[in-house]
């Protein structure tokens, strides 16, 4: 089957429910990123931005620095990028480690590499959990303690990345548990639709958040890994 879209290549890559060639799928995902900062004005010249990223998520970082700055090449940024190991085998408390030594960073615009994918199979297990912690970071963008998140990707997943050489292999968390259901979900929703329509889906989780961390909590101020890092 040819690319529906240049009617010249095979098709190898689902985008958006369209059956593209590697080179338009590559297209597809640049322009997206490129509305993306158009209509958000998350980026201005000069600008400090950080990228921060998961160690499993290290290859889509290195693609969104490069399409960012190759889109904003005359911007004169400041950019900078951080990689952090996730290893305890429990998400929820690497997320809380991630996000509260974003905190501490000194730039306000910071970039993040979730995708979609991710997010659904973060949203389930965090279901089955009780803990919906850090679903209150899904979206474009978002902010929290005067800093400003930007997810290029977070309607995106991974199977989409795919005319990209820089995206190999698949994720892994090393929580055994979320690695299980990133798997059956990409074999389960193999058409890629459900990663663009599930965010109505997270209104119902929608609750106070953690002073500290940005965390959903049901109740008073500070999520159970704060209140535990105060005892330390």
């Amino acid at each position: 089957m040819l690319c529906v879209k240049c009617n010249r290549n095979p098709a190898e890559v689902s985008v958006s429910g369209k059956l593209l060639c590697k080179q338009c799928a590559r297209n597809e995902i640049i322009k997206r990123i490129r509305r993306e900062l158009s209509e958000t004005r998350f980026l201005n010249r000069e600008d400090k931005v950080i990228l921060i990223y998961p160690d499993f998520y290290e290859n889509v970082a290195n693609l969104i620095k490069n399409i960012i700055l190759k889109i904003c090449k005359d911007c004169k940024l400041d950019f900078e990028e951080t990689k952090v190991e996730f290893k305890s085998m429990e998400i929820n408390y690497d997320l809380w480690r991630f996000f509260t030594n974003i905190m501490k960073l000194d730039a306000n615009k910071i970039i993040l590499p979730f995708t979609a994918d991710f997010f659904l199979s973060y949203m389930i297990y965090s279901i089955s959990t009780s803990n919906y912690g850090f679903l209150s970071y899904y979206g474009l963008t978002s902010i929290f303690n005067q800093k400003i998140f930007f997810i290029p990707l977070y309607n995106t997943p991974l199977k989409e990345l795919k005319g990209f050489n820089e995206i190999t292999g698949e994720l892994n968390t090393n929580d055994p548990l979320l690695n299980e259901i990133l798997k059956w979900s990409s074999m389960e929703f193999s058409d890629n639709e459900i990663f663009h329509t599930f965010e109505n889906s997270l209104i119902v989780f929608k609750n106070n958040r953690c002073k500290i961390c940005g965390a959903y909590i049901k109740s008073a101020e500070y999520c159970e890994y704060c209140l535990r890092s105060f005892s330390h």
